[in-house]
């Protein structure tokens, strides 16, 4: 049970952080002749979900080991 609050916890984290967090920090990606700007809270958004999927996946795959 708390790694689903661990993991609801993430996700809501990331959330707030991604509507809440305007700041103007960026990353800067060239590609042949154009510049793409990929803001920071974009890149917490995504890597704090991403970890909350490896997270709920690892104790999904624990679980069903148990159980079976």
């Amino acid at each position: 049970m708390r790694h689903l609050v661990g993991t609801g916890v993430l996700v809501a984290v990331a959330v707030a952080l991604r509507f809440w967090l305007h700041t103007s920090l960026a990353l800067d990606i060239s590609t042949h002749d154009a510049y793409r700007v990929v803001p920071f809270s974009v890149i917490c958004f995504w890597f704090l979900i991403g970890a909350a999927c490896l997270w709920f996946l690892v104790v999904a795959r624990a679980s069903i080991l148990r159980h079976s």
